[in-house]
């Protein structure tokens, strides 16, 4: 099932080796092969056989269920035509095979199959991901929250840069608003920056957290802030 992940998930699925990036663009947009284009068309050939076998065999299962009233009505054309009792022979099977090589031969209608997926093996080449350093310091405090537990997400509806869940955020609100400070411990606050986002906050019942990355030690810090 598809899923949409932000980039510091991807990240994180990386690092922790559960997952592999790839690129698949180049190898999607060439143009295909003799030998692929004829894989493809026999791919879907066989997609139409399968389509078709069950009704040929709705066909050929009403044929046998009316196979006596059938032979029944051919031995008195056979007879009005002129033929002889002793010379007609009708064989169920024969009719049954002739049946269906009419069947077979009759167009019937097509369901179009859309693959959710590349029909075909196609060779991909593996990809990296590569973060400038606020997104580098972003991930660093994604990954300390992750570590601790609970549930995040990003948190752009709320003006911040992640929003913490005590759980499923399906069955509970946020409880947190995080705030990174992108250029580490060193970074001027101004008054008007924190009266923002503490009143931001307590506007939506939650607890506001900044989180910064300190740069002599490059440890992961969090501080509570509260609006009294």
């Amino acid at each position: 099932m598809p899923a949409v992940l932000s980039l510091f998930e991807v990240k994180l699925l990386l690092v922790n080796n559960v997952i592999r990036l790839v690129d698949k663009i180049e190898a999607l947009q060439a143009a295909p092969t003799e030998g692929e284009a004829e894989a493809y068309r026999v791919m879907i050939e066989r997609q139409k056989q399968e389509m078709h076998l069950p009704v040929i065999e709705k066909r050929l299962a009403a044929f046998r269920k009316h196979m006596p009233k059938i032979i029944e009505g051919k031995r008195k054309k056979m007879l009005k035509s002129g033929a002889k009792e002793e010379d007609i022979h009708l064989d169920a099977e024969q009719l049954l095979q002739q049946e269906r090589e009419r069947i077979m031969q009759e167009k019937f209608d097509i369901m179009v199959q859309i693959p959710l997926n590349h029909p075909l093996s196609h060779d991909v080449s593996e990809s990296s991901l590569n973060f400038n350093a606020e997104e580098d310091i972003k991930y660093r405090i994604f990954e300390a929250l992750w570590q601790q537990g609970g549930f995040i997400t990003t948190g752009d509806a709320f003006g911040c840069d992640f929003l913490l869940y005590p759980g499923d955020p399906m069955c509970f609100h946020a409880s947190h608003t995080v705030h990174v400070l992108k250029k580490g411990a060193n970074q001027k606050l101004d008054a008007t920056y924190l009266i923002r986002i503490c009143r931001l906050s307590v506007v939506v019942n939650k607890l506001c957290v900044i989180a910064y990355v300190d740069e002599h030690n490059n440890e992961v810090h969090f501080e509570t802030l509260e609006w009294e």
